[in-house]
């Protein structure tokens, strides 16, 4: 991102919006109090068939990808270290990438154009930040959308519209919000897209685990129509991957949870990606704005054992066609440690090498009776 158009709400350390105050939360709003409400009748509708589904999950995938399709990693475009990623990105031999390109910064696509170009042999995935105005100003959120996508098309053909769309700090007071920036968002790609350009659409961006209002963005009435399903899947605060939340869901069920909603899913395609995950790093603030919590935070070897687990889990279910880590460069919770102005590789970076070099092949797979795709 362009440190000279950062919004004052922006933490540059940690790349995310720094924390709203309780007061600036208004949950009791008309707004909030309806959408609440609608969250409810889809729980109550479609919950049944939802069980059903969890109960007799069947894999989206035939078989579990090869591991250069199924793992991915984000990549921040930085002109300190761009040639640093380009040799990185070719020592993990990582194919696909994601880029976060925020809305504010439609105008400013050629350092993300100059890094895309760089890697000409690698798939790029674009996700779209919304900014907090995008709310109060639509049609120039549906103009933002529509000039990075014309702008990095075709050089990237998948576009996750928002992020995080479920935390206020990002901009959305509730998903019914998102629901109407994705539908403004269409609008914009569908005026764009045609056969010599195709362009895939990833939604809904629900971060952590919250089923409700990953349910609500998965079936509603709204016109929008996207490719794939893309969840912000944390567990950092669950510890590891076997960690469960509400007491019954670690990290197999909850993916097999998601998939299920996906399964019943009127605005969705079959395909579930994980676009962002991580476990951030004790002691990196500010940085890791959480990292004084040892609950949700460990040291760097853990991180590296946890993203294997991570990785292997999702992998092993057949139900996750893509797993994005959140991100390359970035000492509170990524794979290479920059402060100081020079470069270190954590563990964790060794371990994904390892991932690509085919460990994760190696993994055993799930139940072989559950084998066809889902109907």
């Amino acid at each position: 991102m362009n440190p000279d158009l950062l919004p004052d709400w922006w933490d540059p350390y940690s790349s995310q919006p720094y924390k709203l105050q309780e007061s600036d939360k208004p949950r009791t709003s008309v707004g909030n109090i309806i959408e609440y409400m609608k969250i409810a009748v889809s729980v109550l509708a479609l919950g049944p068939f939802v069980a059903l589904r969890y109960s007799f999950m069947k894999p989206f995938l035939s078989a579990p990808a090869d591991a250069h399709d199924f793992v991915g990693l984000s990549v921040t475009p930085d002109t300190r270290f761009n040639d640093a990623i380009v040799d990185m990105v070719d020592d993990l031999n990582v194919r696909n990438l994601m880029v976060r390109v925020p809305c504010w910064e439609a105008d400013q696509l050629e350092p993300y154009l100059e890094l895309m170009n760089r890697l000409p042999d690698r798939d790029f995935a674009i996700n779209i930040l919304q900014s907090r105005d995008s709310i109060r100003d639509p049609d120039n959120w549906q103009r933002q959308v529509s000039q990075i996508v014309a702008g990095l098309s075709p050089r990237a053909r998948t576009y996750q519209i928002g992020n995080a769309i479920n935390r206020s700090k990002w901009g959305c007071r509730h998903s019914g919000q998102w629901l109407d920036l994705m539908d403004r968002a269409m609008r914009a790609i569908n005026e764009i897209k045609n056969a010599s350009n195709p362009i895939e659409v990833a939604g809904s961006s629900v971060i952590d685990f919250e089923p409700l209002v990953t349910l609500r963005t998965l079936f509603n009435f709204h016109p929008q129509q996207f490719d794939i399903c893309a969840s912000l899947l944390y567990i950092n605060r669950r510890g590891s991957p076997d960690g469960r939340q509400y007491g019954v869901f670690n990290l197999e069920r909850k993916i097999r949870l998601i998939a299920a909603m996906l399964a019943v899913s009127n605005v969705s395609g079959r395909r579930l990606w994980i676009s962002e995950t991580n476990w951030p790093l004790l002691d990196t603030k500010p940085y890791t704005p959480n990292s004084g919590h040892p609950r949700s935070t460990v040291d760097e070897a853990t991180q590296a054992d946890y993203l294997t687990h991570y990785f292997k889990i999702a992998w092993r279910s057949q139900l996750v066609e893509r797993v994005y880590w959140w991100q390359l460069i970035n000492p509170g919770y990524g794979l290479v440690d920059h402060r100081g102005g020079t470069l270190r590789k954590m563990p964790s970076y060794y371990a994904f090498k390892k991932l690509m070099e085919g460990t994760l092949v190696d993994a055993p797979k799930s139940n072989p009776r559950v084998n066809s795709t889902i109907s």
